[in-house]
């Protein structure tokens, strides 16, 4: 109790000085490569001050020295002198005691094309630009206080932009003014706005809008009609899977990182992001391509609209077996589910991209605070959780399948396991998650769970029971998943 006191008595003076809403204007240059996105922020102040600090973010998902994108020009900011601190993610604002105060920047690409190395940096060009919200806007730094779910009132209007340069951005689909309400880090920074030769495609679920944004043509087979079918199918799949059509507004954006119709780059590199309503792929565009990848990270970043978005981790890494693991089983199993692959390849890929991918790691015996400590510093560290939860969560499938002679499946607990985390507004935790399974399985699994999943012992596939038609038999020192073709298996149905 004196702990909330006290913070409520630190951030009311700080909240009572601002207002809870911003305005921007972006206007349209015919070379945007060369300057950039123009922005003017407006924001007034409850009381007059001298000074105002904006909050612009330097470092943000893996990108580093952002405020090398970042203009400000004396002409276009009469009466104001600035003070620009990279170290302290501010703009310092010096004018004449008012209560309004107005900043004008540019944001601008600072790196050549191509580059594959590079996903989110600013990409701004004459054709088209790609931007984070949090590379894209600054707000007053008194919004960057306030408590994280403490919801602001964001005013855009995009000014001179011609008919051709599509607008887009996961609040609203080609609009010239917005109106935005919503939290700043989970809402308005956790965005992805992008403009130009972007082509579009839309369905609805239940009278609510999905949209699709791609642009460039796409090689080996990435046909518009292949990527939109198979992702209108995944999304339907998943929002029936969890009998959830909640949602009102959903898009997904694919920018390429490169495009190319040689081979003078010998691989591909794609990677899919969830942000708010919204997941957003981007990657290279070569003959390297590959349908299935694509098809994966459909599904896996899909998913985890629930798992992990409303299904949120108390503990973040601690928690990755779950929200990536599961995340990572639910991939392969919808899939199946739909039909997207047969029994056969189900087998196949769970057996060699989960199975015998976490056995090859030499780091799959890593204790769950070590995943903590080294997931972003290590690829092999980052794969554990992924495959170590889907195996776990392939294994708690079965067993409650076997416990209700197959009446209920995982699939149950996890949509009660929604309900519970967005009717009574909880995180998700261990504790959470293993009195739930106490309820399906009518007996505690704390030690299985503490040995496997805390310790990361290997489980015993072999030696554990399975539904009727799977087992396990060790090929090349690797457990490989075996499907009897004499028995009717009832697994993904």
């Amino acid at each position: 109790m004196f702990k909330k006191l006290f913070f409520l008595i630190f951030i009311l003076p700080l909240l009572a000085y601002s207002q809870d809403k911003v305005s921007y204007k972006i206007y349209y240059d015919e070379d945007l490569a060369k300057n950039g996105l123009k922005v003017q922020v407006d924001y007034k102040l409850k009381k007059s001050s001298d000074t105002l600090s904006f909050y612009y973010a330097n470092e943000n998902w893996g990108e580093n020295d952002l405020f090398k994108n970042f203009t400000i020009l004396k002409e276009e900011n009469p009466g104001i002198t600035f003070e620009i601190k990279p170290e302290n993610n501010a703009i310092k604002v010096y004018q004449q005691r008012g209560s309004v105060f107005s900043l004008t920047y540019h944001i601008k690409q600072d790196f050549k094309d191509p580059n594959y190395k590079i996903f989110n940096r600013p990409r701004i060009n004459n054709t088209f630009f790609h931007l984070l919200g949090k590379s894209l806007f600054v707000v007053p730094q008194l919004f960057t206080k306030a408590p994280d779910d403490k919801e602001f009132d964001f005013s855009i209007e995009w000014i001179g932009f011609p008919e051709q340069f599509k607008l887009h951005n996961n609040f609203a689909s080609q609009v010239q003014k917005q109106k935005i309400r919503t939290t700043l880090w989970e809402g308005f920074y956790n965005s992805v706005f992008i403009g130009g030769d972007y082509r579009f495609y839309s369905f609805k679920i239940k009278d609510k809008p999905v949209y699709f944004a791609l642009r460039e043509s796409w090689n080996n087979g990435l046909s518009d009609d292949f990527l939109f079918s198979n992702l209108k199918k995944a999304i339907q799949s998943q929002r029936d899977f969890w009998q959830d059509y909640d949602q009102d507004y959903f898009t997904v954006t694919m920018t390429p990182t490169v495009s190319q119709k040689d081979s003078l780059y010998k691989g591909y590199s794609t990677t899919g992001s969830a942000i708010k309503n919204a997941f957003m792929i981007q990657g290279t565009n070569n003959p390297f391509n590959n349908k299935n990848s694509f098809l994966y990270l459909f599904h896996h970043e899909l998913m985890h609209e629930w798992i992990g978005n409303k299904i949120k981790n108390k503990n973040e890494e601690l928690n990755y077996w779950f929200s990536e693991g599961f995340t990572d089983y639910y991939t392969y199993k919808n899939r199946l589910r739909i039909k997207d692959i047969s029994l056969d390849e189900w087998q196949k890929l769970f057996n060699s991209e989960v199975i015998r991918n976490h056995w090859k790691n030499p780091q799959k015996n890593i204790p769950n605070y070590k995943i903590r400590d080294d997931f972003w510093k290590s690829r092999e560290v980052e794969k554990v959780p992924y495959r170590r939860g889907s195996i776990f969560a392939f294994w708690l499938d079965n067993q409650i399948m076997l416990k209700t002679n197959g009446q209920k499946s995982l699939d149950d607990l996890m949509r009660e396991l929604l309900k519970i985390c967005t009717e009574k507004k909880v995180k998700f935790t261990d504790e959470l998650f293993l009195n739930l399974v106490e309820k399906y399985l009518d007996r505690d699994i704390s030690y299985f769970f503490q040995k496997h999943m805390i310790n990361g012992e290997d489980i015993d596939l072999v030696q554990e029971r399975w539904i009727d038609g799977i087992s396990f038999q060790i090929t090349d020192h690797i457990p490989q998943i075996q499907i009897d073709r004499n028995k009717d298996v009832k697994y993904g149905e």
